[in-house]
């Protein structure tokens, strides 16, 4: 898993962009090109969701960094604007003390089955 989340993985839009992959929502540019992209300058990240009741909410980051593999893809985020609510910085709003804690992403070093970094 944590090749295929390095390498990148799905099909990217084909026919003008009417067709965005072959099973929706299952594309990934690549944690070690999402890292380069980030290293050429100041970067912003713009997540759009829509849940199965068709409501749509955003959260834009202002700032937007992954690191290398060597740093293990720490994310790092800041400036949010939005209505999906700052979960990446403050953790998922319903949860209270530690486990709301353990719910923020921001400062996290990136983990998969075969590779738990975030202990």
């Amino acid at each position: 898993a944590w090749d295929r989340y390095k390498k990148g993985f799905g099909n990217v839009a084909k026919s003008g962009g009417k067709n965005y992959c072959d099973t929706p929502g299952e594309y990934w540019l690549g944690n070690d090109k999402i890292s380069q992209l980030t290293k050429i300058g100041p970067t912003e990240v713009l997540i759009e969701m829509e849940d199965w009741n068709g409501d749509k909410v955003s959260a834009h980051y202002g700032g937007f960094t992954i690191q290398n593999e060597g740093n293990n893809y720490q994310l790092s985020v800041s400036n949010y604007k939005g209505n999906a609510g700052n979960a990446l910085m403050e953790g998922a709003s319903q949860l209270r003390g530690e486990n709301r804690t353990m719910t923020i992403h921001n400062g996290m070093f990136f983990s998969t089955y075969d590779r738990d970094n975030d202990g």
